[in-house]
């Protein structure tokens, strides 16, 4: 019996984690995504003031990358040692300065300097929040907990584009970044009140609550057969691991590579204004809110098939990309409306990803394979995603080989997923189980 049915009995107190945990989660991510991405919308700003070439722009959005591969597959172990609560309260601080100290950089190099340290701080929170997660939803509703959580990422794009257009309608970009960068210092007091320090320690759950969910998490970790005593360094010797790694490492190159360039490619376009550019800039994100919580409430429904519900969506954005290239300038009515319905499917990988290691793994090794998993995925898509584009763009004037390039990752990237397979020694004791119950 799913042990999570209390949550539907009257009296039951279950139901709360989703009304405290989630929207703090929630919020905390939107925050640090924002602080990662509104670089886009500075960017037309600074290459003009710092006079760039299309190919140091592209360095700008890539340096990020490089500090937050070495903190994101440091992550799990950071996760383990410091618990997620600690470690993301701390990620807070350091974030939120560095986001605001952009707005005092004077050179090209001192701006790739503060952005490879935004990446250093932000590089642990992506792992210890799925170990939060993992932590206070059992495998039945963490298709959808992951979900909801990712949808932050979208609300955070999409904030970008508006929100940094009206302060660049009154103040230059250095008082953007500055404005922008400074709520994380404040919701980090929030994030110590909303999180409880365990699920022990949550009062505003019933003990019977407190128990159930318990016991569902431990019965959950049991059925690994993990052992203790065994290295949690075994988890990458999972070929699952490194084809979820590059599959995903795809999806990122082209969700980057979008975020960073897409305020560039609309402004091709004289006839737009700057809000016009900001709000197209950021109705993909929108559009991946539906498409995450769509995909993940599906893959819930589905007996927590995550693979197929991540790969599948990834090679429709192959296609779609490849048609992209193909439209004319003059068609922009058409772009718009291409580019939504990749928006619409841009960010349903990810969640069920890292789900889905949860889920195959026990979490004394899973939590490292997230960070290795994302974190290696995401350095690659935020490095290369930006000079990809950046790079073509200084070979042709328009877009259409960019497109076109990102068009052909979307189809390998679903591919690479679609071979990515949980070893059936490691399925065998949950199936087992599931038969018997």
């Amino acid at each position: 019996m799913n042990q999570i049915a209390e949550a539907n009995i009257p009296g039951s107190t279950a139901h709360k984690k989703w009304l405290i945990v989630m929207p703090a989660v929630f919020v905390m991510y939107m925050i640090s995504f924002f602080d990662r991405v509104n670089i886009g919308m500075a960017l037309p700003y600074i290459t003009k003031e710092m006079s760039l070439s299309s190919v140091q722009a592209g360095w700008i959005g890539s340096a990020f990358a490089w500090g937050y591969l070495i903190t994101q597959l440091l992550a799990g172990y950071l996760a383990l040692r410091f618990g997620p609560r600690l470690l993301i309260g701390a990620c807070l601080v350091l974030f939120g300065g560095i986001a605001v100290a952009t707005g005092f950089a004077r050179t090209f190099e001192e701006l790739l300097a503060i952005r490879f340290l935004l990446g250093l701080a932000e590089g642990p929170i992506y792992a210890a929040t799925s170990m939060l997660l993992a932590q206070w939803f059992i495998k039945s509703e963490r298709g959808r907990a992951f979900g909801i959580w990712n949808l932050s990422v979208a609300a955070g794009g999409f904030l970008a584009g508006p929100v940094s257009a009206a302060i660049l309608a009154h103040h230059d970009w250095r008082m953007m970044m500055v404005i922008e960068g400074a709520p994380a210092w404040l919701f980090c007091l929030i994030w110590f009140w909303a999180i409880p320090k365990s699920l022990k320690s949550a009062k505003w759950l019933a003990a019977s609550d407190r128990e159930a969910i318990d016991h569902s998490l431990a019965t959950e970790q049991a059925l690994h057969g993990d052992k203790a005593t065994d290295s949690w360094v075994t988890t990458f010797k999972e070929p699952s691991v490194w084809l979820l790694m590059l599959g995903f490492s795809c999806s990122q190159i082209i969700l980057y590579g979008l975020t960073l360039w897409l305020p560039t490619i609309f402004k091709t376009h004289e006839h737009l204004s700057g809000m016009t550019v900001g709000l197209l800039s950021g109705a993909p994100f929108i559009m991946a809110m539906f498409g995450a919580y769509y995909i993940t409430h599906r893959s819930d429904k589905h007996g927590q098939e995550r693979r197929l519900h991540a790969a599948i969506p990834m090679i429709i954005i192959g296609l779609m990309l490849t048609a992209l290239a193909n439209i004319p300038d003059r068609l922009l009515a058409v772009q718009i409306c291409l580019i939504l319905l990749v928006g619409f499917m841009m960010k349903m990988p990810t969640p069920l990803i890292s789900s889905y290691l949860t889920e195959i793994l026990p979490l004394r090794r899973a939590i490292p394979a997230v960070g290795v998993v994302i974190g290696g995925g995401s350095f690659l898509g935020q490095f290369l995603g930006p000079l990809l584009i950046g790079y073509l763009k200084s070979l042709s004037p328009g877009f259409g080989s960019s497109f076109l390039a990102l068009g052909v990752l979307g189809i390998v990237g679903g591919s690479l997923l679609l071979a990515a397979r949980a070893n059936k020694k490691v399925l065998a004791p949950t199936l087992a189980a599931s038969a018997s119950s």
